[in-house]
This record gives C-alpha cells, sequence and structure tokens, in this order.
C-alpha cells in the first residue's frame, strides 16, 4: 500500500507540472480548449480578453497547492 506521505508527494509533483503548464503554456492551453469545444461539443469558444491572465492565475494557484502539499509530506514524514 502507498503510504501517505508518496500521496502527498505525488500531489505536490503534479501540482508543480500542471502549475507549471499554465503559467508557460497559457496561450497553448487555451487553443486546446477551443479546439476541444469545437470537436467534441460542436460549439464557440470565444475567450474573453483576459483569459490568458486568468490562466495564468490558476497556474499560481496550482503552484500554492503543491507548496501546501509537500509541506504536508514533511509533516506526515516527521511523525
Amino acid at each position: 500500500m502507498v503510504s501517505l506521505r508518496t500521496r502527498f508527494r505525488l500531489c505536490s509533483a503534479l501540482g508543480l507540472l500542471v502549475g507549471l503548464a499554465h503559467l508557460l503554456l497559457a496561450g497553448r492551453l487555451l487553443a486546446t480548449a477551443r479546439w476541444g469545444y469545437d470537436r467534441f461539443l460542436a460549439v464557440d469558444f470565444d475567450p474573453r480578453p483576459n483569459a490568458t491572465r486568468r490562466v495564468r492565475l490558476v497556474g499560481v494557484l496550482f503552484l500554492g497547492v503543491a507548496v501546501f502539499f509537500r509541506k504536508l509530506a514533511r509533516r506526515v514524514g516527521e511523525a
């Protein structure tokens, strides 16, 4: 069975990767969403003017959550 500490560390690593992707690839993420909406939902996806900024803000939030899980993993490891 996977330990709780390992699960927290995994969540931290995934949060770091997703956060960096949102920060560095915001435009591509929006383009992918536009393609997916058009292809699978058959609706128009028209992002608002500040959509890139909001995607990057989500990336910052993911990074914050990653730091939280990393600290939590260290606390669990100490116990």
